[in-house]
Protein backbone atom coordinates (compact mmCIF):
# COMPACT_ATOMS: atom_id res chain seq x y z
CA UNK A 1 0.00 0.00 0.00
CA UNK A 2 1.10 3.36 -0.65
CA UNK A 3 1.64 5.62 2.50
CA UNK A 4 1.65 9.35 2.87
CA UNK A 5 5.32 8.31 4.46
CA UNK A 6 8.50 6.50 3.37
CA UNK A 7 8.80 2.86 4.31
CA UNK A 8 12.04 3.37 5.75
CA UNK A 9 10.21 6.18 7.86
CA UNK A 10 7.63 3.91 9.07
CA UNK A 11 10.19 1.15 9.98
CA UNK A 12 12.23 3.07 11.82
CA UNK A 13 9.95 5.63 13.05
CA UNK A 14 12.27 8.51 12.59
CA UNK A 15 11.32 11.20 9.95
CA UNK A 16 13.46 11.67 6.92
CA UNK A 17 14.21 15.35 6.06
CA UNK A 18 11.17 14.70 3.34
CA UNK A 19 9.11 13.49 5.50
CA UNK A 20 9.80 15.24 8.11
CA UNK A 21 9.27 18.28 5.80
CA UNK A 22 5.55 16.91 5.17
CA UNK A 23 4.90 16.49 8.85
CA UNK A 24 5.88 20.37 9.60
CA UNK A 25 3.37 21.92 6.71
CA UNK A 26 0.69 19.83 8.41
CA UNK A 27 0.19 17.26 4.97
CA UNK A 28 1.01 14.49 7.57
CA UNK A 29 -0.57 14.10 10.91
CA UNK A 30 0.83 11.29 13.85
CA UNK A 31 -2.74 10.25 13.49
CA UNK A 32 -1.52 9.08 9.16
CA UNK A 33 1.47 8.02 10.65
CA UNK A 34 -0.44 5.51 12.96
CA UNK A 35 -3.06 4.35 10.70
CA UNK A 36 -0.52 3.77 8.26
CA UNK A 37 1.25 1.86 10.89
CA UNK A 38 -1.77 -0.22 10.95
CA UNK A 39 -2.24 -0.60 7.89
CA UNK A 40 1.01 -2.18 6.90
CA UNK A 41 0.35 -4.58 9.52
CA UNK A 42 -3.40 -5.27 7.63
CA UNK A 43 -2.09 -5.68 4.45
CA UNK A 44 -0.17 -9.30 5.87
CA UNK A 45 -3.83 -10.11 5.74
CA UNK A 46 -5.81 -8.46 2.62
CA UNK A 47 -2.36 -8.66 0.11
CA UNK A 48 -4.77 -7.62 -2.51
CA UNK A 49 -5.18 -3.41 -0.71
CA UNK A 50 -1.30 -3.57 -1.83
CA UNK A 51 -2.37 -1.48 -5.13
CA UNK A 52 -4.36 1.21 -3.03
CA UNK A 53 -3.27 4.63 -1.76
CA UNK A 54 -3.38 5.64 1.57
CA UNK A 55 -4.13 9.41 1.91
CA UNK A 56 -5.33 11.19 5.25
CA UNK A 57 -7.09 10.10 7.98
CA UNK A 58 -9.52 12.02 10.26
CA UNK A 59 -10.78 11.61 13.82
CA UNK A 60 -13.72 13.06 14.78
CA UNK A 61 -14.85 11.79 18.08
CA UNK A 62 -16.08 8.35 18.23
CA UNK A 63 -15.26 7.81 14.90
CA UNK A 64 -11.94 8.10 12.36
CA UNK A 65 -12.58 8.47 8.34
CA UNK A 66 -9.98 7.36 6.23
CA UNK A 67 -9.21 8.51 2.99
CA UNK A 68 -8.24 6.24 0.74
CA UNK A 69 -8.08 5.46 -2.99
CA UNK A 70 -7.93 1.98 -4.97
CA UNK A 71 -9.19 2.67 -8.60
CA UNK A 72 -12.47 1.02 -8.15
CA UNK A 73 -10.01 -2.86 -8.14
CA UNK A 74 -11.46 -3.66 -5.05
CA UNK A 75 -15.28 -3.93 -4.09
CA UNK A 76 -17.05 -2.50 -0.88
CA UNK A 77 -16.93 -5.74 1.17
CA UNK A 78 -13.37 -6.02 1.43
CA UNK A 79 -13.18 -2.44 2.39
CA UNK A 80 -15.41 -3.34 5.31
CA UNK A 81 -12.96 -6.40 6.47
CA UNK A 82 -10.40 -3.80 6.52
CA UNK A 83 -12.23 -1.30 7.96
CA UNK A 84 -12.99 -3.93 11.01
CA UNK A 85 -9.85 -4.92 11.29
CA UNK A 86 -8.20 -1.39 11.72
CA UNK A 87 -11.31 -0.62 14.35
CA UNK A 88 -10.32 -3.18 16.80
CA UNK A 89 -6.56 -1.62 16.01
CA UNK A 90 -7.59 1.72 16.75
CA UNK A 91 -10.47 1.01 19.19
CA UNK A 92 -13.06 2.97 17.17
CA UNK A 93 -15.42 3.13 14.58
CA UNK A 94 -13.43 3.41 11.10
CA UNK A 95 -15.44 4.09 8.07
CA UNK A 96 -13.28 4.16 4.99
CA UNK A 97 -13.67 6.68 2.26
CA UNK A 98 -12.97 5.91 -1.61
CA UNK A 99 -10.88 9.53 -3.01
CA UNK A 100 -12.91 10.90 -6.27
CA UNK A 101 -12.89 14.64 -7.62
CA UNK A 102 -16.69 14.36 -6.92
CA UNK A 103 -17.36 16.27 -3.63
CA UNK A 104 -20.71 14.73 -4.24
CA UNK A 105 -19.59 11.03 -4.13
CA UNK A 106 -17.02 11.85 -1.18
CA UNK A 107 -20.01 13.99 0.98
CA UNK A 108 -22.32 10.69 0.03
CA UNK A 109 -19.74 8.22 1.88
CA UNK A 110 -19.10 10.62 4.77
CA UNK A 111 -22.71 11.41 5.34
CA UNK A 112 -24.35 7.27 4.22
CA UNK A 113 -27.36 6.35 5.76
CA UNK A 114 -28.16 10.06 4.95
CA UNK A 115 -28.63 11.07 1.33
CA UNK A 116 -27.65 13.95 -0.32
CA UNK A 117 -30.05 15.94 -2.23
CA UNK A 118 -27.31 18.53 -3.81
CA UNK A 119 -24.19 19.87 -3.90
CA UNK A 120 -24.26 23.60 -5.18
CA UNK A 121 -21.41 25.74 -5.56
CA UNK A 122 -21.70 29.78 -4.48
CA UNK A 123 -18.79 31.64 -6.13
CA UNK A 124 -18.06 34.75 -4.14
CA UNK A 125 -17.03 37.99 -5.47
CA UNK A 126 -13.39 37.67 -4.42
CA UNK A 127 -13.20 34.81 -7.05
CA UNK A 128 -13.33 31.77 -3.90
CA UNK A 129 -16.15 29.46 -3.78
CA UNK A 130 -18.34 27.52 -0.91
CA UNK A 131 -19.80 24.24 -1.79
CA UNK A 132 -23.17 23.71 0.34
CA UNK A 133 -24.39 20.29 0.71
CA UNK A 134 -28.04 19.65 1.24
CA UNK A 135 -29.59 16.75 2.98
CA UNK A 136 -33.16 15.85 4.12
CA UNK A 137 -33.99 17.13 7.53
CA UNK A 138 -35.27 14.01 8.37
CA UNK A 139 -31.65 12.36 7.28
CA UNK A 140 -29.86 14.18 10.16
CA UNK A 141 -30.83 11.81 12.95
CA UNK A 142 -29.46 9.29 10.81
CA UNK A 143 -26.11 10.91 10.62
CA UNK A 144 -23.26 8.93 12.19
CA UNK A 145 -21.55 12.03 12.92
CA UNK A 146 -22.60 15.36 13.67
CA UNK A 147 -22.89 17.76 10.94
CA UNK A 148 -20.36 20.15 11.46
CA UNK A 149 -17.71 17.14 11.74
CA UNK A 150 -19.31 16.09 8.67
CA UNK A 151 -17.99 19.56 7.13
CA UNK A 152 -14.87 19.00 8.41
CA UNK A 153 -14.13 15.59 7.01
CA UNK A 154 -15.18 16.07 3.87
CA UNK A 155 -13.82 20.11 4.12
CA UNK A 156 -10.37 17.98 4.83
CA UNK A 157 -10.66 15.27 2.13
CA UNK A 158 -11.46 17.98 -0.66
CA UNK A 159 -9.36 20.78 -0.01
CA UNK A 160 -12.57 23.16 0.32
CA UNK A 161 -15.44 25.08 2.10
CA UNK A 162 -18.34 22.80 2.80
CA UNK A 163 -21.48 23.59 4.27
CA UNK A 164 -23.92 21.32 5.45
CA UNK A 165 -27.67 22.42 4.83
CA UNK A 166 -30.86 20.81 5.57
CA UNK A 167 -34.11 21.11 3.54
Amino acid sequence: MKLPICLVCMKSGILCPSCQEKFDRGEITPLDIEVARHFLEIEKSYPAIRDSIFFKAVDVGKMLVVLIKSEGRLYRPLWNKVAKKLSLKMGKTVRIVEKTASIRQIAEQVLAPARVLGVNVVWLPDGSRENYIRISQADVKRLAISIKQAEKVISEFTKEIIHITTS
